[in-house]
């Protein structure tokens, strides 16, 4: 996950955390743990660069736990906050802390998944994204989850696994960029160039900007023998690898 993404991912669980604390009358250290977030996001360190509000935030979410923290709200900010700060492998303790004190919340499980795969460990993290299948019948599941079998199939040379996958992520989340993107690498490595084609035209139109995407497209234009567009998509790759 990118340091943007980690980042919008604080902020956003901080904008649900700060409801839950006044809804459901959380501790102190929480609240106060919510605010030094808060102040991160404000980026307050440029202008008083003695003051950490992450290790703020991290001290007082550990004073939430030592104080019981039955709902296991501070171990889940624990553990996104050591995710932003790509320690993957404290993340992932906090993650489980927290899937075990609320084993009912079952979107923990996609993230959970990815810390495993990100640390190699391809095997948990298979059996996270599978946690995270709907159980009965008219269950929606995770797109992250589908997502990340995808990758897993994909890395294996499962390309027919990964397709499924992929193609469930998207029929969750329409508008998921990276598993669209990863959809349609995953057709031109099946030879399904046509079809290649018509998902990265569409992932294009939501990052023109993509290197990654102008390049599979390009792949997909040529072998199917439409040169002149295939050159214009290597030819606009160029162009914006310059100006990145």
């Amino acid at each position: 996950m990118k340091k943007w993404n980690k980042l919008v991912l604080i902020v956003v669980v901080f904008l649900v955390g700060a409801f839950w604390v006044q809804a459901q009358g959380s501790t102190q250290f929480i609240n106060n743990g919510f605010q030094a977030l808060f102040y991160h996001g404000m980026q307050i360190e440029r202008n008083f660069p003695g003051v950490n509000p992450i290790g703020m935030a991290i001290a007082e979410f550990d004073k939430a736990i030592k104080d019981g923290d039955p709902t296991g709200e501070a171990r889940l900010m624990m553990g996104m906050i050591y995710q932003y700060l790509n320690r993957p492998g404290t993340a992932l303790g906090y993650y489980l802390e927290f899937a075990q004190a609320q084993p009912e919340e079952t979107w923990i499980y996609p993230l959970i998944g990815e810390l495993y795969q990100e640390m190699g460990r391809n095997q948990e993290a298979q059996d996270y994204y599978a946690k995270a299948q709907p159980s009965e019948e008219g269950q929606e599941g995770f797109a992250r989850a589908y997502y990340g079998l995808g990758n897993i199939a994909l890395e294996k040379g499962n390309y027919e696994g990964a397709k499924e996958a992929f193609t469930q992520a998207l029929d969750t989340s329409g508008d998921f960029l990276d598993a669209r993107l990863a959809l349609g690498k995953t057709l031109y490595y099946l030879a399904e160039y046509e079809q290649a084609i018509e998902i990265l035209e569409r992932a294009q139109l939501q990052a023109p900007r993509s290197p990654t995407i102008l390049y599979y497209l390009g792949l997909s234009y040529e072998a199917v023998g439409r040169s002149e567009q295939a050159q214009h998509s290597f030819q606009r790759m160029d162009e914006v690898k310059a100006t990145n």
